[in-house]
């Protein structure tokens, strides 16, 4: 058997402190959104899923009017990036781990049951985040990301391989998954999904 575990919102919670500089990013540019709808619309979304996204929007900003569609789709990288850096930033001071995860990760450990993270966000960001909580070493090289693979969530790819990677059936392996994205992705291999 082996247990999957996302990253963002269910080891760490990093989704809430992620939204709130994304949302301080949006009002730098002159975009207003609420804090609600940033949460659903970015939650769980790959990082190349997201840029679209976000470019998409700030694209009908008047300051982005009359740029050519390669320097809306460079701007909107930069913005992402420089987003990304500022959320890496506040995860120095203000990120934990999910309340009891350790327990959690614990049990399954003393049980002798494989886990593995994989996750929509990059693998430079896991390298920050888990070591910061105090999770890294349950899962020591066994952590995948969307660039591992051709597509990412909501896609299965990601949790294939990483089951492929860990010698496990997709049948008996179950994902913890905090977002529809990740419920989808985890139906789409054929595996178990607990949100």
């Amino acid at each position: 058997m082996l247990v999957i575990f996302d990253c963002d919102g269910v080891l760490v919670d990093s989704e809430i402190l992620s939204a709130e500089v994304l949302l301080e990013c949006f009002k730098s540019e002159g975009l207003a959104r609420s804090f609600d709808d940033v949460l659903e619309t970015y939650r769980g979304k790959s990082v190349p899923d997201c840029v679209l996204v976000a470019t998409q929007e700030l694209a009908t900003l008047p300051s982005w009017q009359g740029l050519s569609d390669v320097e809306i789709t460079a701007r909107g990288t930069e913005f992402w990036h420089q987003m990304q850096a500022k959320t890496l930033d506040a995860c120095a001071t203000r990120l934990r781990a999910i309340p009891n995860v350790k327990h959690v990760l614990d049990g399954l450990v003393e049980r002798g049951i494989d886990i593995c993270v994989a996750s929509n966000g990059k693998h430079e960001k896991m390298q920050v985040t888990l070591p910061l909580t105090g999770l890294l070493d349950y899962f020591g090289t066994r952590i995948f990301s969307y660039e591992d693979v051709r597509v990412g969530k909501p896609a299965p790819d990601l949790f294939l391989h990483a089951a492929k990677t860990l010698g496990a059936t997709p049948t008996q392996t179950l994902v913890i998954e905090d977002s529809l994205t990740g419920i989808r992705a985890a139906l789409a291999a054929n595996m178990k999904p607990f949100a």
